[in-house]
């Protein structure tokens, strides 16, 4: 694919994303002057004032030592998973690199396929 295209998709995406941009600004700003939606976000900041209140008492019981070692216990296997979900996506981009295909079989005999996801960073 020639890096013309790449480059003027580029810039359509860019242009495209200003122009949301540009709509949903007029889009709050016509709702922030509307009497009704002031209405129902004082009425949603006094939930959220309400929801804050039973948040810190959550917090305050689930810090006790017996909860906050389980937490932590969670906290750690979500990182070991995460840090194994990487290693596998290396290990597969090898994978294919070396056979070219873009299924594996797992140890239960299942057929799983490989989904490719490809973004720029700046």
């Amino acid at each position: 694919m020639p890096k013309d295209l790449i480059l003027k998709r580029l810039e359509i995406l860019t242009e495209l994303q200003q122009e949301l941009n540009k709509l949903r600004e007029h889009y709050t700003e016509s709702l922030e002057n509307d009497p009704e939606y002031q209405k129902a976000q004082e009425e949603q900041e006094k939930i959220k004032s309400e929801n804050k209140e039973t948040k810190e008492k959550q917090e305050r019981v689930a810090s006790r030592p017996s909860y906050k070692a389980i937490s932590d216990q969670i906290k750690e296997k979500r990182t070991e998973i995460k840090e194994h979900s990487e290693a596998l996506s290396q290990e597969l981009v090898d994978y294919y690199r070396e056979s070219g295909t873009v299924e594996i079989e797992d140890n239960d005999g299942n057929v799983k396929r490989m989904k490719f996801s490809v973004k720029l960073v700046s």
